[in-house]
């Protein structure tokens, strides 16, 4: 991340060009201070970026990572697959296989998830790509991980998108023979 600051003799004066507790205010006060260049999503290296500085931050949380520990992620293929399905949510590029909802359900089962978890994904997702990226694709990007997060919780749960209703699935087989 590009990062250029420019301190005025208000904001720097002892003129180090570091900010200390001698400086005064806080950060709210001088955070504006700061430009951050960002550009927004433009493609599969940009996606793939997101994808594993997060999930990076993530392995290592200490309320996500348990999760991720006791699920014994191949991390290699989990960061091309969950590229792939960020490719086809945020540019409509197909390449992802399956139901990212019903794909957690072991997991869930493992460790069952909170909503602190939900809450903590959400949190890392969100700021791994303002960190990183703004425009309205990336907007779009937290957006919908917002959205996953919430359609997940409702599917664990077992309750219905409608109503918020619990609902119970039965799953059935054709008769063999």
């Amino acid at each position: 991340m590009n990062v250029e600051r420019s301190y005025g003799a208000d904001v720097d004066p002892d003129g180090t060009g570091e900010r200390d507790e001698t400086d005064g205010g806080d950060a709210a006060c001088w955070a504006g201070r700061f430009a951050v260049d960002r550009d927004d999503l433009r493609c599969r290296d940009d996606v793939e970026r997101i994808v594993r500085d997060f999930y990076r931050q993530a392995a290592m949380d200490d309320l996500l990572g348990p999760v991720f520990a006791a699920a014994h992620v191949d991390w290699n293929h989990h960061i091309d697959r969950i590229t792939d399905f960020w490719m086809w949510q945020l540019f409509g590029e197909r390449g992802y296989e399956g139901n990212p909802l019903r794909f957690h359900e072991p997991s869930h089962a493992r460790t069952p998830f909170t909503a602190e978890h939900y809450e903590r994904w959400v949190e890392l997702f969100t700021d791994t790509i303002d960190e990183r990226f703004a425009g309205p694709i990336a907007d779009l990007a937290a957006s919908r991980g917002r959205k996953m997060a919430r359609a997940l919780q409702r599917l664990l749960d077992g309750v219905s998108d409608e109503a918020d209703v619990p609902t119970t699935v039965t799953v059935t087989r054709p008769p063999t023979g």
